[in-house]
């Protein structure tokens, strides 16, 4: 198992993300031609929404038996990451379960922000009575122990169609996953900011009574 160290971005440009819907960030995002959007990655449930800087994991699949359990790798992942990081598996999709309900307490206990997975959990009860926010492709009571490997720990990985590096910025709540690169975050995030504001704006004077067309020739959003 190989794990990279990677430089963060700073924690105030990290929180800020906090301000700023999945929505307007992928307006943004289209605005600046970056792919940004975890195509088919769904909240577990009625979660809180996690904003955090991403470790990432490189998995493979294959059928039980195939692999040791202590291929499995889950505690070397927890112990490696930190409070306020983001978790991001990457198997292919497979309908194998990476990630559980002790998973969940663990993290959750640690501080760490929440899970992302472009394959599989299961356990969702238990991680919704710790409320730990996990999304994922699927949910299968299927066990990952000897079905999956860990390769590599923090290093490009592919979430949901979209390439994640280890340190990108993860946002991700009701309405889905987004991936902002850390290179340009401090972009995205200004420019987000304008966009939220005319969001608001637009969204408080149809609630007085302005209708959608007046609106949308005023802020120029829509």
């Amino acid at each position: 198992m190989k794990i990279n160290t990677v430089a963060l971005c700073p924690q105030s440009l990290v929180e800020g993300f906090r301000k700023v819907e999945t929505s307007t960030i992928s307006d943004v995002l289209d605005t600046l031609n970056i792919q940004g959007v975890a195509s088919g990655i769904r909240p577990i449930s009625n979660q809180a929404k996690i904003v955090g800087t991403a470790v990432t994991v490189k998995q493979i699949a294959c059928t039980v038996d195939t692999y040791t359990v202590a291929d499995f790798c889950v505690a070397d992942i927890l112990d490696f990451a930190e409070q306020g990081d983001v978790l991001v598996f990457d198997y292919a999709g497979q309908e194998i379960s990476t990630w559980g309900g002790l998973a969940s307490t663990a993290a959750k206990m640690k501080g760490i922000a929440g899970t992302v997975i472009d394959g599989a959990c299961r356990d969702v009860s238990q991680s919704i009575e710790v409320e730990y926010p996990v999304f994922s492709r699927h949910i299968t009571p299927r066990s990952g122990k000897t079905r999956l490997k860990m390769l590599e720990l923090n290093c490009p990985v592919q979430c949901g169609g979209v390439r994640v590096n280890p340190g990108d910025i993860i946002v991700a709540d009701q309405t889905g996953v987004v991936v902002v690169p850390a290179q340009r975050a401090q972009e995205v995030l200004d420019k987000a900011l304008v966009f939220e504001a005319k969001e608001e704006a637009f969204f408080e004077q149809l609630k007085k009574g302005k209708t959608f067309k007046e609106m949308q020739q005023m802020t120029g959003r829509l």
